[in-house]
């Protein structure tokens, strides 16, 4: 579903729209998916940052995607901004999610998530904050070639880990995110200018 909202569009995943909508259907599904809509939330304070702050610096939201998988905001051009805004843009999201992590810090299920989502945010593997913060710092030093490389490296350990954590604990969500992380990154193309 897309929407025009102010001067941005917003587009709304329609099985995001099914999950929302389940939820208030049976008690079974709302003890499954209590937790991820809290993380959802904690996703939401993330993407807020980003917003705040590139408005801050004078940027528009051109459009605010929600998804199963997350949130997703693009911004108009931001190619005039300084290296210095972008990062400070960048870093925004995992620095929210830090700042989560130390007001709750009593609250064991929102430290972790929050401190997850800040470290996974930070790898420098596209489309996540870490690699545009890493494009920006490659950028400005003339050193943009070598970002290919250091991304491999990342998602080579990423499948790594996920891997063994999907084995070793029966756990495949590290998994799953990485094949969502290699959809996205290939379906997009020339996300390195």
């Amino acid at each position: 579903m897309k929407l025009k909202v102010n001067s941005f569009l917003l587009e709304i995943e329609n099985l995001f729209i099914i999950v929302l909508i389940s939820f208030f259907f049976s008690d079974k599904i709302k003890l499954f998916l209590t937790s991820y809509f809290v993380c959802y939330l904690f996703i939401l304070f993330h993407e807020l940052s980003h917003i705040i702050f590139a408005s801050i610096f004078g940027k528009k939201i051109r459009k605010l995607k929600l998804s199963i998988a997350g949130v997703c905001v693009v911004f108009n051009n931001s190619d005039e901004l300084k290296t210095i805004k972008k990062i400070i843009i960048y870093i925004a999201g995992p620095l929210a999610n830090v700042i989560l992590a130390i007001l709750f810090i009593k609250i064991d299920f929102v430290l972790e998530i929050n401190i997850f989502l800040a470290i996974l945010n930070l790898m420098p593997v596209y489309p996540l904050d870490g690699y545009n913060i890493l494009k920006c710092i490659l950028i400005f030093f003339n050193k943009i070639s070598c970002l290919k490389s250091i991304e491999f490296i990342f998602l080579s350990l990423f499948f790594i880990v996920s891997i063994i954590t999907f084995f070793m604990y029966f756990n495949p969500s590290l998994f799953i995110f990485f094949i969502y992380i290699m959809l996205i990154k290939y379906s997009t193309k020339n996300h390195v200018k």
